[in-house]
């Protein structure tokens, strides 16, 4: 190529792209902008006082060594008590009108090949999902896998002599495991459509939500994603107290990363199934946290992801 043509052809949209990846430019409108798009927030970081909230909290949580209030909490969950109510809390987990799950199979496909092969899948067949499979899916992302020892339990008649933590799929702070799984059913075999949440001390689903119908279309911004042709929604749902008694303004942070781990155990146990999926970042929250029965003050609906023939 010659400079002649380097620069008739390429300067420019070269210019244009280091100018937008270049973080120095500043707008200084930000603060008083009446539609202040993140680009705008991103250029007058430096200069203006209304910086992007989350990030603001998200990665500025941890201010000090000096800051002792996660470790307070991350030492009271070390006492007998707290380490007991959290082995007994599947006592809320209520019997009646609870939909028993067929046993999970042992899925044998291999994880490399799994991993290589997933992609994110926006259009979808119409068919149902089998009961097994969603089946599946849940015991892999949320499900009990073993359990541990609980030591220093307090002996009672009440509480019992078997004592244990019941430890799941996916990697937890602290193993609290602060996330429901809600499953919106839309087209699963031998599962009326509506909302249910699982419960992975007894492996079923119990009714959840307002039990409405449901309009799709104005959960979320699902663009190409063929929403009305899914078999099911996966929301998963943050309780508040579960882990941010222990450690406080850092918990939500580690609901989110808990969040990942789960859907990412969701997609491969899809592609390894045979089925698609696809995360959905531009859901309506309140509509999604009402249609699961969440009340978005101390339980949040924080994560959604679509699953289709």
């Amino acid at each position: 190529m010659s400079l002649a043509e380097f620069m008739n052809g390429e300067l420019i949209p070269l210019v244009d792209v280091v100018t937008f990846c270049n973080s120095l430019p500043m707008s200084l409108y930000a603060d008083t902008t009446g539609v202040k798009s993140p680009e705008v927030v991103f250029r007058g970081m430096a200069t203006s006082r209304n910086r992007l909230v989350a990030e603001e909290y998200l990665l500025n949580v941890k201010r000090s060594e000096a800051d002792l209030g996660v470790l307070i909490g991350t030492n009271n969950y070390k006492m007998p008590v707290a380490a007991t109510a959290v082995a007994v809390r599947d006592l809320e987990e209520r019997e009646e009108d609870l939909i028993a799950l067929p046993q999970p199979r042992n899925e044998r496909a291999a994880l490399g090949a799994v991993i290589r092969s997933r992609r994110s899948r926006r259009s979808y067949s119409g068919g149902a999902v089998a009961l097994g499979d969603l089946s599946t899916i849940l015991a892999h992302a949320g499900g009990i896998t073993s359990h541990a020892p609980l030591d220093g339990a307090p002996e009672t008649v009440t509480l019992g002599d078997d004592l244990h933590l019941d430890l799941r799929a996916a990697a937890s702070g602290g193993a609290l495991y602060p996330l429901d799984l809600c499953i919106v059913a839309l087209n699963v075999d031998k599962l009326p459509a509506g909302v249910y949440r699982y419960l992975p001390k007894q492996h079923a689903l119990k009714p959840a939500g307002d039990g409405g119908d449901l309009d799709l279309a104005r959960l979320g911004q699902f663009g190409e994603i063929e929403v009305r042709k899914a078999a099911l929604l996966v929301v998963y749902v943050y309780n508040l107290f579960e882990n941010a008694r222990k450690y406080g303004e850092t918990a939500l942070a580690f609901a989110l990363i808990e969040a990942g781990a789960m859907a990412a155990h969701v997609h491969l146990l899809c592609t390894a199934l045979g089925l698609g999926s696809c995360d959905v970042g531009g859901f309506s929250k309140k509509r999604l946290d009402r249609a699961v029965g969440a009340d978005g003050l101390t339980r949040h609906a924080i994560h959604l992801t679509v699953v289709g023939k």
